[in-house]
């Protein structure tokens, strides 16, 4: 994975921040509180949210007065390009890959987004691989099964595991295959006397059937004769009950009818004498209706008069008020137009003052930018001037002595050289003497064994003055060695003895440019200038609120205007209306009461009477309706009366021909026939279906006896399956503990080679042992292994950073991504220089390294630097490329 570009709104501080990420070293640099931790937040927000991480809530994503928070990250992975957009305000994402064109990879939702980032990498593996967050470089040494738990997700060992228990569960299912076959063959062993034992059940089936069969017929004949008389003596029966039925309800309807008639004829009478009684009614109304209308209209305009008046009176008034207000604001105006003349004068001298300052502000500010220049440098300085002298000075010696050293390494090295030579030579001399026969080889003599023995005796004393002047040589080279390990650690510190000098150079360079100010006069001059601004900001607020209020006197002149014209409008409108008054006949609103007064008692009779006219038009309809159904029900009453006697003719014929006792003996007879019928019809349907299971049975059971070779054969082959599964699980577990062993080897020698580093080889190396459910980590200290209660505070926090990045240097290949937030706090300055080397020689390793610091050191190990600054609460970014 290699991240390609990050845009961020309203995120945090961040309002609109765009960040490319380059290959290399990418060192995002600023004070604390500056947002540059909030882009690391951004990516682990934008990629995994919004399960993960837990600690990030959405509450505090919003920067104050931002709109919507939005992500957007450009990423590449094995030569695929992707891009993630998150809106976490209006819960809104989607995922893209490009091939030429952009193309969605998952629903545009938050979930659907993050499962698909956790399949492409596991969110586990980002946060322990390659993304070490703020405060937790060390939290991997926190226990070894908490530390086996984060190399076993980062290293993939999860995946092999799952491979060994998947493995056992697909055992599992052959196993229940291979009893489930077991079974079934156990329970077939007899299908022979099975399929022996249906055929004669089925034998014996056929039989009854050809037994039953004839009754059948002659039966279904005797139902039918049966069938057909009761069904005629049904018919009369039920034409029986009918004109039974029918003959009392005429007799009903005949008595409700008479009640009808008799309820009706005192209706009538009832109703004509209410006639009569509306009519007077009707007549009383017509007599008062003008006297009624003329109420009516005197009353309502009585009301919206009254209603008129009171509502302009209060206007007018308010309208008043109002006015005379807005006179005593226009007098206030005036006034503060003659202030406003004062204080231009006054702010016009305080800007020829404030120019005069000016120059002298600027010197100041120079002044101070060179003494917290100088304060800078000497922050930066790691060495005092005496200390830098004599380090200096023991460079030099080292630098001097490294030569000697060499010298003699060099001539112990030829001197060596020639003592192996003589020693082989006299081994050489040695092995043929001992293969020597007649004359000496060595000066041509008789050669006797006494001879022999004496050279041999000779050349052996030498060659152990050899192996002591060789053992004397090999001491002072390995004495000689050791002090070159400390004299390279001295010159080592030749480049800190140069950052120093420069340092010191830069200092004196700035200390000479303070020394020509005079910093009590330019203070003087400064505070003066301060207080002056002081004073004109404090006159301008007041001019500018003057000008504002003055800026109100056109519209008040303009409201003056207009209530006036409002309060004429209101007295013409109450002249319109006493003019109407007058029309009316009245010359006072108190006369037009007084007739009102009058006229009320006539008005309120009318309204009792209104309705009559209405009642009597009712009441009218009602009689007639009365009238109309009177006739209709004499007539209905004479139909009825002859219906009943036709029915009673009907009813004395029909009990004539019906005999109960007959109709109830045909039908016993009918039911017994029948059910004998039923009984044989469905005996023989059972029959037939038990004929057709047992011919069914039998051709399963003969399928059954073919099907219990097939399962034999396949019960060979499970055998064989769940043998090469048990042995594939087991060549699983091997490979899974080979790949974890030479991991933690690997990552062990990343590890110790940094870890020298950042002790300065106080410690020789770590150990890295895998035990079941652990991963234990111990340190080399003076040859004997240590457990991590023996490092201080500082060797934990560089324990723990070797070993994080060990990790990385070792995925580099196959998540070649390291993010750092913060590594250098807890670590000290000479830890913090050496992470600057260690950057060098181990990160580049890795194709893209991200790193959050407020380390101003690390600026000479980056290829690119981003630095994050913070101006009225909001976050600016600025790209730097670094040659």
């Amino acid at each position: 994975m290699r991240i390609e570009k990050i845009i961020v709104r309203d995120f945090r501080s961040h309002e609109f921040t765009k960040v490319t990420f380059t290959s290399g070293i990418n060192l995002i640099i600023g004070q604390n509180g500056s947002g540059k931790s909030s882009l690391l937040d951004a990516i682990l927000v934008g990629l995994y949210w919004p399960a993960k991480p837990k600690d990030l809530k959405k509450d505090s994503f919003l920067r104050v007065n931002g709109k919507s928070t939005e992500i957007t990250i450009f990423f590449e992975k094995d030569g695929v390009k992707y891009q993630v957009h998150r809106n976490i305000t209006r819960g809104i994402a989607f995922a893209k890959y490009y091939d030429g064109t952009w193309h969605y990879v998952a629903e545009a939702n938050q979930k659907a987004v993050r499962d698909w980032m956790e399949k492409l990498i596991p969110y586990d593996i980002f946060v322990n691989a390659i993304y070490i967050r703020q405060g937790e470089i060390d939290a991997i040494l926190e226990s070894d099964e908490s530390r086996e738990k984060v190399v076993r997700k980062v290293l993939g060992l999860d995946k092999y595991e799952n491979a060994y228990k998947n493995l056992l569960e697909v055992r599992k299912v052959i196993d229940s295959k291979i009893k489930g076959i077991e079974e079934y063959l156990n329970a077939m062993k007899n299908i022979d006397d099975m399929i022996k034992e249906a055929e004669k059940e089925l034998s014996s089936a056929i039989k009854q059937i050809n037994e039953l069969s004839p009754q059948i017929p002659r039966l279904r004949r005797e139902v039918e004769e049966l069938e057909k008389k009761l069904d005629e003596l049904d018919k009369l029966a039920e034409e029986l009950e009918k004109l039974k039925e029918s003959k009392s309800g005429i007799e009903k309807s005949l008595e409700g009818i008479n009640t009808k008639i008799n309820s009706l004829a005192a209706s009538i009478a009832e109703r004509e004498s209410k006639v009569k009684e509306l009519d007077e009614k009707v007549k009383e109304l017509e007599k008062i209706k003008p006297k009624a209308e003329r109420y009516k209209e005197l009353e309502e305009f009585y009301k919206e008069y009254s209603e008129v008046k009171a509502k302009a009176e209060k206007e007018v008034e308010r309208y008043e008020g109002q006015i005379a207000q807005i006179r005593e604001r226009l007098e206030e105006l005036e006034r503060k137009a003659e202030e406003l003349e004062e204080l231009q004068e006054k702010i016009s001298e305080i800007n020829e003052q404030l120019g005069e300052l000016e120059e002298y502000v600027k010197q100041y500010d120079e002044a101070l930018r060179i003494k917290k220049t100088i304060e800078s440098l000497r922050k930066r300085l790691s060495l005092s001037e005496e200390k830098l002298k004599k380090l200096k000075a023991e460079i030099e010696n080292a630098k001097q002595r490294k030569e000697e050293i060499l010298r003699e390494i060099e001539e112990i090295g030829e001197k060596k050289g020639e003592l192996k030579n003589a020693t082989s030579e006299k081994n050489k001399a040695i092995l043929e003497l001992r293969k020597a026969k007649g004359k000496c080889p060595v000066c041509g003599a008789e050669l006797t064994e006494e001879h022999r023995e004496d050279l041999i005796k000779k050349y052996t004393l030498e060659i152990e003055n050899y192996a002591k002047e060789m053992e004397q040589l090999m001491r002072r080279e390995k004495e000689l060695r050791a002090e070159l390990v400390k004299i390279e650690k001295i010159l080592k510190k030749e480049r800190e003895v140069i950052a120093n000098e420069e340092i010191f150079n830069q200092m004196r360079e700035y200390e000479k440019r303070l020394s020509k100010f005079n910093f009590k006069e330019l203070e003087e001059k400064v505070k003066k200038h301060e207080n002056l601004s002081a004073e004109k900001n404090k006159l301008e607020g007041r001019l500018r609120s003057i000008q504002d209020e003055l800026k109100k006197k056109a519209a008040l002149e303009k409201k003056k205007i207009y209530l006036e014209r409002k309060i004429s409008e209101i007295k013409a409108n109450l002249y319109e209306y006493e003019a109407k008054l007058k029309n009316l006949g009245f010359e006072s609103i108190y006369t037009l009461k007084a007739e009102i007064e009058r006229l009320k008692p006539i008005y309120e009779k009318y309204l009792k009477l209104l309705n009559s006219q209405k009642e009597l038009k009712a009441e009218k309809e009602r009689l007639q309706r009365d009238k109309n159904e009177l006739e209709t029900l004499k007539g209905k009453k004479a139909e009825l009366e002859k219906a009943l006697s036709e029915i009673k003719k009907r009813l004395e014929r029909v009990e004539k021909d019906y005999s109960k006792d007959e109709h109830e003996r045909v039908r016993k007879e009918y039911i017994e026939k029948r059910e004998a019928l039923v009984k044989a019809e469905t005996e023989l349907e059972n029959l037939e279906k038990r004929k057709e299971e047992l011919i069914k049975n039998l051709e399963n059971l003969k399928n059954e006896k073919e099907n219990v070779k097939i399962k034999r054969k396949e019960l060979e082959d499970l055998m064989k399956a769940r043998e090469r599964v048990q042995k594939l699980r087991e060549k699983v577990r091997m490979f899974k503990n080979i790949l974890k062993e030479d991991a933690l080897a690997k990552v062990g020698e990343y590890a110790s080679e940094i870890f020298e580093e950042l002790t300065e080889e106080k410690y020789s190396g770590i150990t890295v042992k895998a035990k079941e459910n652990k991963v234990v980590l111990g340190v080399i200290y003076d040859g004997k292994e240590r457990d991590l209660s023996f490092l201080s505070g500082g060797e934990r926090i560089a324990l723990g950073l070797a070993f994080r990045l060990a990790l990385s240097l070792y995925l580099a290949g196959e998540i070649p991504l390291l993010i750092m937030d913060e590594p250098t706090p807890y670590l000290d300055d000479e830890r913090r220089r050496r992470l600057v080397d260690i950057m060098e020689r181990y990160l580049r390793k890795i194709p893209q390294v991200i790193i959050v610091s407020h380390d101003e050191e690390l600026k000479d190990a980056a290829d690119r630097v981003i630095r994050v600054r913070l101006e009225n609460g909001v976050s600016r970014v600025e790209e730097v490329e670094v040659s």
